[in-house]
């Protein structure tokens, strides 16, 4: 009698999925053609500037908690291994990158089961491919705006933003404390990679938001980065970096309370 469940899912067949994701503010689309008002503690008005992540270990959950990884479709260009790289803005307007390709999808199969209710993922890259050199890594790794040169290592989440007076403010996600290099090895304090676990989600019919206005719901872009104790505007992930505080645990990490992915959760599922 054990055995029949394995032969069930043996006999299971593949669907494919396009998993999405949206950037927003507050339920507006983010982009690089508009200003944002009223954001933060100090109401601050925002443009955007620059927002990419990568996200690995997507797994859909079936209601029983039984979870099947999301086996990504290997595009040579977005996607390699478990590796997913996220893109939310188009090189126009305010968001002078260069960059006008956008990638708000994860692509990949899982077993054709009809009662996933979760999805989990991680931001960031695996520790193993995170310290490898830059320059001999293939897409979507190959990305030099996302390596971060002094740890060896990737911005796992970039949102570059400009507050009032034209003034940049940044919130970069990556490893700290690191020490080594690509060919003795690189050890890190803190690897600072959120795993999440969302409920409701319907697979071709929810999708993943990355709400900025939730983000910054507690940040001081008025305050920030005052040139001595705290050098630049914003949070580099270093675990003395005062801004970092109200940041961190929007992504799961830090010792702050942790949205679960209710209405207010910088990333939820709607």
């Amino acid at each position: 009698m054990l055995a029949v469940p394995a032969l069930l899912s043996a006999c299971v067949g593949e669907r494919q999925l396009a998993l999405q994701f949206a950037a927003q503010v507050r339920g507006e689309a983010l982009g690089c053609d508009a200003s944002y008002e009223k954001i933060g503690a100090s109401g601050t008005t925002l443009q955007l500037l620059d927002f990419k992540a990568y996200v690995h270990g997507v797994s859909l959950v079936r209601k029983s908690g039984e979870k099947h990884p999301l086996v990504l479709e290997q595009d040579g260009r977005w996607q390699r291994e478990t590796v997913a790289l996220l893109d939310f803005e188009d090189g126009s307007g305010s968001c002078n990158t260069g960059s006008p390709e956008m990638r708000t999808e994860v692509v990949g199969v899982v077993p054709d089961f009809d009662d996933y209710t979760g999805v989990e993922f991680t931001i960031g890259v695996p520790r193993e491919l995170n310290h490898k050199n830059v320059e001999w890594v293939e897409p979507p790794l190959d990305d030099p705006s996302m390596w971060w040169s002094w740890t060896y290592g990737y911005r796992f989440l970039r949102l570059d933003v400009r507050s009032g007076g034209n003034r940049s403010y940044v919130f970069h996600l990556r490893a700290d404390g690191c020490t080594g290099t690509p060919d003795i090895g690189v050890d890190c304090n803190a690897e600072n990679q959120g795993t999440f676990l969302l409920t409701g989600f319907v697979p071709g019919q929810s999708r993943i938001v990355f709400d900025v206005a939730a983000l910054f719901a507690h940040t001081d872009f008025e305050s920030s980065g005052d040139g001595l104790t705290d050098p630049v505007p914003g949070c580099l992930s270093s675990a003395d970096d005062p801004e970092c505080a109200a940041l961190l645990p929007q992504v799961g990490l830090g010792g702050g309370p942790r949205p679960t992915g209710g209405a207010d959760a910088f990333i939820r599922v709607e």
